[in-house]
Order: C-alpha cells, then structure tokens, then sequence
C-alpha cells in the first residue's frame, strides 16, 4: 500500500470532481437555493454549496453585476513583489500546463492566497470578453470580489475543486468552467491557486488532473528552494517509494527544515514551523543514518518511535526540481546550422565539442546554475549530422532513484508497482538516432552510474524486469553544476564513468564574466517581445555591473518582470529591475573550504571503511567521539 499526494487524496473525497457536467442538477440545486432558501444536498458539491451560503449570508444577490475592475501598475508591482517566490517557481510549470491545454480552449491563472490574479497563460487572446477581462494580472478574484468560483473555493477549502457554469454564484458569472487546485508551501500553508478555465461548457476530467500535476511541480520547486542538507520523500515500507507526495527535508544538524502536508498527515504533525529534530522522529541517529542513505541507491529504511517502519529517497537539489523529458525532432535545416554565442572562448570551446561529439565521443557541459547548459546541448545536437534525429532530456536530479532507472532504461509489464501495463521504452530507445541529454548527472545514485556506465559500453540496453538487451545508437551529452572531480574523491561519483562521460569539458562561463553581455541582453529582450532600444546605455552598464548568481535564468526572469509592468514599447530604467536586492553570491571564506575539504576527508573514510564508524575514525586519526560529533553537527 502507497501513500498517495495530497492532490489525489483530495480529489478521490470529491466525487463532484470527477463526475460529469451536470446542468440539470445545478438548476434544480439554484432553484431550491435562491427560491426557497434551501440547501440541497447531492446535487453539487458541498464545498460549492458553503460558498454560495457564506456569499448569501453577506447580504449580495446572486442577479448582482460583477466587474473587473482596471489594476494600476503600482497594484501588480505590489503583488509580483509579494510573491515573488511562488512565481519563480510557478512560471516554466505554468508554461508547460498551457502548452498542454491553450488547444483545447483553456486559460491558466496563478492567484495568491488571496485570490489575486499573479500570471495567466494559454488560450485568452481568442476567448469571450469576460475571461479576457478576468485573467489579467492583479485581478482581484476572490469569493468576497466575484462570488463563487474555484480558485476560491480551492482556497477556502484548501483543496482541488470545480465550479462549472451555474454553479457560480452571480449569473454574470456562469459562463466561467474551472477547474483549481490549491498551492501549498513547504510547510503546508495555502499559498496560492492554479485554475485552468474555459468560456464554454463540455470541461473533462484530464482539466483537474493536469492541474493538479503542475501544482505539485509547482510544490516541489519551492520545497527544493528551502535551505536544507538533505530532501527525501517517504513512503511505508518497502524497497521502493513511487511518488508518495510525502516531502522531508532536513538542515546540517538534523533539524527538520521542512515537511509538506502529505508528510505531515502520515507523521501525524500539525501545521507551521516545527522545532523537531530527526531523532524526535525516528530511531535512527541522523548522522549514520545520512550515510546509509547516500550509499544507497534505492534510499534508507526509517522507523517511528511506535515502531512503523518507512523507507525514505533522497531527491532534487535546490535549483533544479522538475522533471524535464523532451522528444524534440529537429528540422533538417537544422543541421546546417551554427550557434552564434558571440563570446570567442565558448565559440571556440564550442567547436572543439562539436568535432570530438562527431568523433563519437560524449560532451560533458558544466557550470553554474543558469547558465545555459540544456540550450548548448541543443544546439550541439542542431549542429551535428544527428539534427535529423531526436534530442531526448532528462533531469537526473528530479527523478527518485529506482524510478530513474525505468525512465532510462524502460520497463516490461509489471515490473514494478504503478507501472504502466504494456510496458515502457526508455529515454535511451527514445533518444535512438539522436541526442541523450543528461541533466545533472552529478546527482544520480551510485547504483545507477554502474548501469549507465555499462549501456554506454555495450550501446545496449535492458529494460527493467526484462533479459533481452536492445541496441541503441545515441549520442551522449551530460551535464551537472556539481564539482565532479571533488564527488570523485568523496566516493559520491564513480571514477570511470566520470572519464566516460568527459570526451570533452565544455566549461559555460557564468554572465558576468562573459564578454558578450549586451549580446546576450539583447537576444533576451527581443525574445521576451521587448526591443533593444528600451535599454539605454546607463541601464545596460547598471546591468553589466551586476553579478546575476543565477546568470541567464535569473536575468532572463528580471526582463520579463521589467517587461510586464512597462508600457509597450517604453524605455526601461534601472528601478524596474530593483539590483539592490538581488542577491550576490558570497565570497567563498576559508572556514568553509575548510569544512568542505574536511566533510570529504569523511565520506571517504566512511565508503572505504563501508559504513564503520571505528574504522573509518581510524583512518581518519581522529577518536570515534569526534567523528560522531562532526557528524552531528555537518
């Protein structure tokens, strides 16, 4: 037995949720409400049913005009600076839902806690006057604005919910069809909601399921985002968690920095911060237990003080969350073609990936978060002779473990619970022809290097449950922000396949020390829909100057904001982008080299001595006490 997200949990105790539309039922449900006073049961949901009474009980009539009413800019500058957390989190997630849905006639909207419209996307410019008028940003949406409706509702109840037609509780309002699924933090707390609507009935079930898909991306982003040493997701018993939902993230000293609700529902813990540490939780001792769980690829067992006994997977690191598998067949043009980057030691470094990635050798792609690694894979796939293939990514960070290994290799029916019946190829098979990209390769499990090593040197694979090999023909580029040559050392990544993976390094130089700053501003507004000319010589020096820690993601993400709260066509100017609080990345101090050099020392003579506190203290020349303090207090 699993435990299951919170979204599914909520979903399966709405059985209004996934039925079908019903009209009828809604009018009979309005009449009895708004004719006779009365609260019918069965024909809507009972949490659309406590909105219209608390909407009735404010003293509005339900014939009442509605209006959305204009927002100054000064109001969304208010809201994007209030919540600027969620939305860089939500922002790629959002994206991706409305690609998925913009033909199928549907808007996306992202509200905050309190029903302020933040983003929208997908289908609006073709849409009625009422939805355009509706997902605009700063839009006040909430129930004691516009009545009933579901990111409202979604917020009041914190759970998923629709409001189809009708059920609305202002008639101007019934021609809206949503669906909304709350947006939790990493404690817990409703944050926002995620709606996806239509001005038009006939709304299915896959509206809500993929709604509430992008808001555990959304979750799991901002649970990565809080400082911790280690994330891990649980589940009951065991060898394996398949997407339990259930979030624990821990600080150095084994502080719990964080637990999302379905973690909280299976420990039995309330709501808002917790000073709790791992062994008020668990019977381990934080310490060696932190070691069994790097060791392993298929995660550590952990037991409750009453004896249940759980089994915990390391996951995702801070930056880089979500899932991201892409089949992208390039045009044949596409060959012919060669990137621009107009820095000449990336062109030139670029060029020599480019003939070893043709002599048949794999690139490996590093630097700093942000700094364009996926793009340059890209464009190393559209400049080679395998264009015509596809180009196939993978994060290897979002991924838990033994599920990583399906999404590689495939899987036969049955092969392990949850999956898919007929079976699965893997990213490998799917990239045949073509590019495999590997995305932080520096955090795949130690088990699971030994299988990658081995279908690079036989260009076989197996799927999982399966004995038969399939060839494969793939070329490989990876990619990591991590120092691998120092994972090496520290026994966290396998030598040999590090020599694999780097037929050549392709180093990407962080934004500010790139020589083709302009450039790449410029490339940025006039993708974002801007144009050059609104960045006047002054900005642009403010810009160079700054240090963008997280180099062209993070500048990127300060444009479109500029953008958004400009007047089409407008000059921008240094207080649209706010450098003051932005963050710089800190001078590295010797005390934390010092740390650092000494936590390898650690987890070498930990994997030599295979686990052995004693022994690995021996090594060391330290007494066992100090190293269990250090241990500690990592």
């Amino acid at each position: 037995m699993h435990l299951y997200c919170w979204v599914f949990m909520s979903m399966q105790v709405l059985p209004h949720s996934s039925a079908a539309y019903q009209p009828e039922a809604i009018w009979n449900a309005r009449r009895a409400f708004f004719g006779t006073g009365e609260s019918p049961t069965g024909l809507i949901d009972d949490a659309v049913m406590r909105s219209w009474q608390r909407c009735s009980q404010s003293g509005r009539q339900e014939n009442e005009p509605i209006e959305f009413q204009p927002v100054d800019r000064s109001r969304i500058q208010q809201l994007l600076d209030a919540n600027g957390e969620l939305l860089a989190a939500a922002r790629p997630e959002l994206s991706d839902l409305a690609a998925a849905v913009a033909s199928a006639g549907y808007a996306v909207l992202l509200t905050d806690r309190h029903g302020n419209a933040l983003a929208v996307d997908g289908a609006i410019a073709q849409r009625s006057h009422p939805l355009r008028a509706a997902f605009r940003a700063g839009v006040d949406l909430s129930e004691g604005a516009i009545g009933t409706n579901a990111m409202a509702v979604a917020l009041r109840e914190a759970q998923p919910v629709r409001v189809l037609g009708a059920e609305h509780f202002y008639t101007d309002a019934q021609i809206f069809h949503c669906s909304a699924v709350p947006v939790l933090d990493a404690h817990g707390n409703v944050i926002g909601a995620l709606d996806v609507s239509r001005d038009m009935p006939g709304m299915v079930g896959s509206a809500m399921w993929v709604a509430a898909r992008c808001a555990q991306r959304i979750e799991r982003r901002l649970f990565c985002d809080v400082d911790a040493q280690v994330r891990v997701e649980i589940d009951v018993g065991g060898e394996h968690v398949h997407g339990s939902g259930a979030w624990l993230s821990f600080s150095a000293g084994g502080r719990l920095a964080a637990a999302n609700r379905s973690a909280r529902r299976l420990l039995g813990l309330p709501l808002g911060d917790l000073q709790l540490g791992f062994e008020q939780l668990f019977e381990e001792r934080f310490g060696p237990w932190m070691t069994d769980l790097r060791r392993s690829a298929s995660g550590a067992p952990l037991r409750l003080h009453d004896g249940v006994q759980l089994r915990a997977v390391a996951f995702g690191d801070r930056h880089r969350t979500s899932v991201a598998v892409n089949a992208l067949p390039l045009a044949p043009a596409a060959a012919a073609a060669r990137p621009a980057f107009g820095d000449p030691r990336i062109d030139r470094d670029f060029d020599r990936a480019l003939k070893t990635a043709r002599a048949g050798l794999p690139v490996l792609i590093t630097g700093e978060t942000g700094s364009g690694k996926e793009v340059t894979a890209r464009a190393l796939h559209a400049a080679s002779e395998r264009a015509k293939g596809p180009f196939v990514a993978l994060n290897c960070a979002a991924v838990p473990g033994e599920l990583l290994a399906g999404e590689l290799f495939g899987h036969v029916d049955g092969a392990f619970t949850g999956s898919r019946k007929e079976g699965a190829a893997g990213k490998f098979e799917a990239a045949h022809g073509g590019t495999l990209f590997l995305d932080e390769l520096g955090d795949m499990p130690l088990g699971l290097q030994a299988a990658l090593l081995r279908v690079l040197d036989t260009r076989e694979v197996i799927r999982f449950g399966c004995h038969r090999s399939r060839p494969v023909d793939v070329r490989i580029v990876c990619a990591t922000h991590r120092d691998l040559p120092l994972q090496v050392r520290s026994g966290l990544f396998r030598e040999d396949l590090f020599y694999r993976v780097s037929g050549y390094n392709l180093h990407l130089l962080p934004l500010r020390e790139r020589a083709n700053f302009d450039t790449v501003l410029d490339a940025l507004v006039s993708t974002l829909g801007g144009h050059p000319h609104q960045l006047g010589p002054e900005l642009r020096a403010s810009l160079r100057a700054h240090a963008w820690p997280g180099n062209v993601r993070q500048l990127s993400h300060a444009l479109l904001r500029a953008l958004a709260l400009a007047d089409p066509g407008a000059a921008l100017h240094r207080g649209d982008f706010e450098l003051e609080t932005m963050p710089s990345p800190a001078a590295p101090s010797s005390e934390g080299l010092l740390k650092r050099v000494t936590d390898s020392a650690i987890e070498e003579a930990l994997r030599r001595a295979n686990g052995n506190v004693t022994a690995a203290a021996r090594m060391l020349g330290m007494g066992r006490a100090t190293l269990y303090r250090r241990l500690k207090h990592r």
